[in-house]
């Protein structure tokens, strides 16, 4: 997975781009003047994310294939907890909690498994309206999902 963001982002969304990239152990990519063919040239895995803006928050994810297809949009908006801070994670797998249609989206793109996140240290537990990342048992923070598209072609 490469994780990159829409062009011109503000410094919140490049900087979520870069903690996503951490938090799934993937690559992030500074965007810059580059199209989407430049950047899946860039990517060994077939999946690329891009996170847009909305006034000046991270405001979507859009999940391409490896020919440039819309897999899965999805509108959010951000919520950090009052002692939000970012960390230092470490690189291990994440897991992800939850059954819903978007839960699965999720871990077939990231290809995360899915499970119990009971004494794991990286997860996210997803519901078709919202998506929570945890560190250690402590929220790190949360997208609130406005809502998601599937693309008919989608795998």
């Amino acid at each position: 997975m490469l994780i990159t963001s829409s062009r011109k982002p503000s410094v919140n969304t490049r900087t979520l781009c870069k903690y996503l990239a951490t938090f799934f152990n993937c690559k992030y990519l500074t965007r810059g003047k580059m199209g989407l063919a430049d950047i899946m040239s860039h990517s060994d895995d077939p999946h690329v994310v891009v996170v847009g803006d909305y006034h000046g928050s991270p405001g979507s994810f859009i999940f391409y294939g490896e020919d440039g297809e819309e897999l899965l949009s999805i509108r959010l908006s951000m919520f950090y907890p009052e002692d939000y801070k970012f960390t230092n994670l470490k690189s291990v797998e994440p897991v992800l909690a939850g059954d819903s249609e978007l839960g699965e989206l999720i871990a077939h793109y990231f290809d995360i498994y899915q499970g119990d996140c009971d004494g794991i240290s990286k997860c996210i537990r997803v519901e078709d309206d919202r998506m929570e990342f945890f560190y250690s048992g402590r929220l790190l923070f949360r997208f609130n999902i406005k809502s998601y598209r599937v693309a008919e072609a989608a795998d």
